[in-house]
C-alpha cells in the first residue's frame, strides 16, 4: 500500500509509526486494539506512537487513515507503467509529416482552443 502523496497529516502518518509494532493496514481491528501491549512490551510507547494508536484504534478514524492508502501492487505495475510513458514519450517527439493531414486528436485541440464569434 502506498499513501496519497499530496495528502498532509499533521506529525508522523500514524502506520509509519507503528511499523515497528507490527501494524499494517491489514491489521485486523481486534489486533489493533491490542496494539498497546505490544508497544509496551517493545518500550516503544511515546506520545507520537501513542497518538498513532488513538487515530488507529477507532473505526470512523482509522478509515480516514486508510481513505488515503492506495492498494497498488509496485512490482506488477512498474513496468506497465514505464512501457506506457516511453509510448508516450515516443509519440510525443515523432514529428509529423510536413504534408500530411493534421492527426485528428490534435484537430479537436485546434477546434477546441479557435472559436469565432459571429
Amino acid at each position: 500500500m502506498i499513501k496519497d502523496p499530496s495528502a498532509s497529516w499533521d506529525g508522523p502518518f500514524p502506520y509509519d509509526a507503528l511499523a515497528p509494532a507490527g501494524v499494517t493496514p491489514w491489521t485486523t481491528h481486534a489486533d489493533m486494539r491490542d496494539v498497546s501491549f505490544e508497544l509496551l512490551a517493545r518500550h516503544l510507547m511515546t506520545p507520537v506512537t501513542q497518538q498513532a494508536w488513538d487515530e488507529l484504534r477507532t473505526v470512523r478514524r482509522r478509515l480516514l487513515v486508510d481513505l488515503l492508502l492506495y492498494d497498488v501492487d509496485l512490482e506488477a505495475e512498474l513496468p506497465l507503467a514505464a512501457q506506457e510513458l516511453s509510448r508516450l514519450i515516443d509519440a510525443s517527439t515523432e514529428q509529423p509529416d510536413a504534408e500530411g493531414p493534421v492527426p485528428e486528436d490534435r484537430a479537436h485541440l485546434v477546434a477546441d482552443l479557435v472559436r469565432f464569434d459571429v
